[in-house]
C-alpha cells in the first residue's frame, strides 16, 4: 500500500469527476423515491388514475428492491475480479447508463390506462431492468473510492464533496420533477430528467483512474472465481459482527431516508392541501437544507471519528422525525414555517448520513485488508447496496399498511403522519444496533483498537 503521506495532491477536477456520477444517480432515484408509488397509487378520492391496486403495487416495489439487493455484491464480486483493458470498473459503467436512461423513461409508460394487473407486470418488467441498469453504475463507481486515496482526510473529502454533489442531483431531481411532471406528464418529464442524469453518468467516466489495486499479484483472487467463490465470500465477510452492526444499521436509516421521499407527496397534498409542484417545491428546500448543511459535516468528519459522528446523526433524526407527527398542531408558527423548521431539524443530519456512510465503507475495506491480506472494495459497497436496498423494499410494504390502517385521504391523513413516527423508531433502532461497531478512521487506529480487543478477551478468559 502506498504510504499516505507520498500520495499525490487531490485536484478539485478529479473529484468533481468523480463525483458526476453521484448527481447522476440522485437525479433518478430521488424521482423514483418520490413519485413512482403516487404515479401508479394516487391518494384516495384524488382525480388522478390509480394503475395498480395497492396491494400489488407493494408487492411490486417491494420485489423488485430485494432481487436488485441481491445483485448488488454480485455486480460487485464480478467487478473486484474482473480484468480487461478498460479495468475492473468502467466497462461495467458504460455498458449500464444507456441501460439505465432507457427503462427509466419507460417506467412512466403503463400500457393500459387505468387499474390493470398488466400494468403491475409490465411495471415490475422495467423495474427490474432498472434496478439492475442502477446496480451497474453504482457499485462499481462506489469502489473506486477507496482506490483513489489512503489518507482518510482526503477519502473524507472525496465523500463529502460527493455528497454536495449528490444533494444538488437530488435538487435537480426533487425540485425540477413536480413542475415538469404536472405541465407535460410523466414520461416527457423522465425523458428530460433521464437525460440530464445520463449525461452525468458518461462524463462521470473521465475522473475514474481505473487500475488494480498496489498488492502482490493474486492476493485479491485466492477465493477462486465463480458462484461458489462468490458464496465463500459473502460467508466471510457477513460472519463479522462489525459488518453485521454496519448492515443493520444502513438497512434501517436508509429505509428511514427513503420513506421520508415517498411520504412528502402525500404530506404536502393531503396535510398541507398543496400540489404536486409544492411537494417539489418542499423536496428542494429539504435537499438546499441538506446541502448547505455539508461544509457542517466535513468539519466534524475532521475533527471526531465517524463511528460517534454517526450516532450523533441518528439521534438527530429521531427528533426530527417525531416533531414531523406533530407538525400543523405545534403553538406559535403557521404550517409552512412549522413544515420547514422541523423538517431542517431532520434534513441538516441527513445530509451528513450519506457522508459518513460511504466513509465507513472505506474503513471496512481497510479492516478487511488487515484481516485478511485483501481488499475487496467493490463487494463491501455491493454490502452497502443489498441491505440499503432491503431496507428500501420494506418502504414500499411498511408504508401500505400503515395507509391501509391509518388512512391516506383528505377526510383521513393519519397514516401519513404515522409513517413520521415509523422513520424515527427506525432511526432509534438504528441507533441500537450500531452500538457494536467499533473499526477507525485508519487502518493504524483500527489495528490498534482491534489488538487491544484481543487482549481485552484474551485476560478475561
Amino acid at each position: 500500500m502506498n504510504n499516505q503521506h507520498t500520495e499525490p495532491r487531490l485536484k478539485y477536477k478529479e473529484t468533481i469527476l468523480y463525483n458526476l456520477a453521484g448527481f447522476s444517480l440522485n437525479v433518478y432515484e430521488t424521482i423514483i423515491g418520490a413519485w413512482i408509488m403516487f404515479f401508479y397509487m394516487p391518494p384516495e378520492g384524488s382525480s388522478h388514475v390509480r394503475y395498480i391496486p395497492m396491494a400489488f403495487l407493494g408487492l411490486i416495489l417491494a420485489g423488485g428492491r430485494i432481487l436488485d439487493a441481491i445483485t448488488d455484491p454480485l455486480v460487485g464480486y464480478l467487478s473486484d475480479n474482473t480484468v480487461s483493458r478498460w479495468g475492473r470498473r468502467k466497462p461495467y459503467i458504460c455498458l449500464s447508463s444507456p441501460m439505465l436512461f432507457i427503462a427509466f423513461a419507460v417506467i412512466w409508460l403503463p400500457p393500459v390506462a387505468g387499474t390493470s394487473w398488466l400494468n403491475g407486470l409490465f411495471l415490475a418488467v422495467v423495474l427490474f431492468v432498472y434496478y439492475w441498469a442502477y446496480t451497474g453504475v453504482l457499485i462499481p463507481w462506489f469502489a473506486v473510492l477507496p482506490e483513489m486515496r489512503q489518507e482518510n482526510r482526503k477519502r473524507v473529502k472525496i465523500a463529502t464533496v460527493g455528497v454536495a454533489i449528490g444533494v444538488l442531483g437530488a435538487l435537480v431531481g426533487g425540485g425540477l420533477s413536480g413542475p415538469l411532471l404536472e405541465k407535460m406528464g410523466a414520461f416527457k418529464m423522465a425523458l428530460i430528467m433521464g437525460a440530464v442524469a445520463f449525461l452525468g453518468c458518461e462524463l462521470t467516466l473521465l475522473g475514474i483512474h481505473d487500475q488494480a489495486p498496489d498488492r502482490p499479484p493474486g492476493r485479491h483472487t485466492h477465493s477462486g472465481l465463480g458462484f461458489m467463490g462468490f458464496i465463500r465470500v459473502l460467508k466471510e465477510v457477513f460472519l463479522d459482527r462489525q459488518v453485521i452492526a454496519f448492515s443493520i444499521t444502513i438497512m434501517l436509516v436508509q429505509l428511514t431516508y427513503q420513506l421520508m421521499l415517498m411520504n412528502v407527496p402525500y404530506f404536502t397534498t393531503l396535510i398541507m392541501g398543496q400540489d404536486k409542484t409544492a411537494a417539489s417545491m418542499l423536496m428542494g428546500k429539504i435537499i438546499i437544507i441538506m446541502a448547505l448543511s455539508t461544509p457542517l459535516w466535513y468539519f466534524v468528519l475532521s475533527k471526531f471519528a465517524k463511528r460517534n459522528v454517526f450516532r450523533v446523526i441518528m439521534l438527530s433524526m429521531t427528533t426530527g422525525f417525531i416533531l414531523s407527527f406533530f407538525i400543523g398542531k405545534l403553538p406559535l408558527l403557521s404550517l409552512p414555517s412549522q413544515t420547514i423548521v422541523v423538517f431542517a431539524i431532520v434534513a441538516i443530519p441527513v445530509g451528513g448520513m450519506f457522508a459518513v456512510a460511504i466513509g465507513l465503507i472505506a474503513d471496512l475495506t481497510d479492516y478487511e485488508e488487515l484481516k485478511s491480506g485483501q481488499r475487496r472494495e467493490a463487494v463491501y459497497y455491493g454490502i452497502y447496496g443489498i441491505v440499503r436496498k432491503t431496507g428500501w423494499a420494506f418502504c414500499s410494504l411498511l408504508m401500505m399498511g400503515v395507509f391501509h390502517w391509518f388512512g391516506f385521504s383528505a377526510e383521513n391523513p393519519l397514516g401519513v403522519r404515522v409513517i413520521w413516527l415509523v422513520c424515527a423508531g427506525s432511526c432509534l433502532l438504528g441507533y441500537i444496533t450500531f452500538i457494536p461497531y467499533n473499526i477507525g478512521d485508519s487502518q493504524a487506529e483500527t489495528k490498534k483498537i482491534f489488538l487491544i480487543d484481543q487482549s481485552e478477551e484474551e485476560n478475561s478468559s
